[in-house]
């Protein structure tokens, strides 16, 4: 399994940044887990986008879906489009509705002529030989963490959220955890109530046994290697840092 980081900030993109992206690959799938400002540029860089098989969003804030809208443009506008497959878009739920309020103030973006939107909801969903789980954390709205499993390989994705019983669930001998790590300081109360802190991650992982944890949605003024210092200090396991453009392969 492949994961290649295509954006990591929280909220607005950093310079040579973008929001939350990651592209998964495991045998013929090419899954982008959410779809965040700026992240359709950078994936060019790895892939054509005419090759992502499936599109995985995990809440409806706009820093992990608005890039949907220049996706939709370039599969439309990219040749060859008519000779394949629409890419499989999975939402949670009450996400096809968000889509559809999009569509009636955004002059041509119609997600319903290319993509096949299907709503998910807590459990088990199959992309061929590969099994999706998603299970509901705690955010300001409703979000969750997905899970990705094939050929013996496990990674856990948390989208945003505060530490909660259900990650650890979700992520429970996970080869990989690619966790959110938006925090920064015990005052800020407000982040407080969907986000964590880097150590919180890092406590988070050692409870739920995983291999190897990768932090990521960070502010733009986030000092990274202060973040990575905080987890490791109470995760016995290694930890990276969702740089950009860095590809972790497990």
């Amino acid at each position: 399994m492949k994961l290649t980081i295509l954006g990591s900030s929280a909220a607005y993109a950093g310079p040579s940044d973008a929001c939350s992206g990651y592209l998964v690959e495991e045998g013929d799938n090419r899954i982008l887990l959410d779809c965040g400002t700026g992240v359709i540029s950078n994936l060019q860089y790895h892939i054509d986008p005419r090759q992502i098989t499936h599109v995985v969003i995990s809440h409806m804030h706009a820093d992990h879906f608005i890039d949907l809208v220049p996706l939709y443009h370039a599969l439309r506008h990219l040749s060859g489009m008519a000779n394949r497959d629409n890419p499989h878009l999975l939402l949670p739920p009450g996400g096809r509705a968000v889509l559809r309020g999009f569509s009636e103030i955004i002059d041509a973006f119609d997600p319903e002529r290319t993509f096949s939107i299907e709503e998910y909801g807590p459990g088990r969903h199959s992309i061929g030989l590969l099994e999706m789980e998603f299970t509901p954390t705690e955010h300001y709205i409703p979000s969750y963490a997905i899970g990705v499993q094939g050929n013996g390989r496990k990674l856990t994705y948390s989208g945003d959220t505060k530490p909660c019983s259900g990650l650890i669930q979700a992520a429970k001998g996970a080869d990989l955890l690619l966790c959110e790590a938006t925090v920064v300081e015990h005052s800020d109360s407000q982040g407080r109530k969907g986000h964590m802190m880097a150590q919180e991650a890092g406590e988070l992982a050692q409870s739920a046994d995983v291999d190897r944890l990768v932090i990521t949605h960070f502010w733009p003024d986030c000092d990274r290697e202060s973040a990575r210092t905080q987890a490791s200090a109470t995760f016995s396991g290694a930890v990276d840092i969702a740089d950009l453009g860095s590809t972790i392969i497990f």
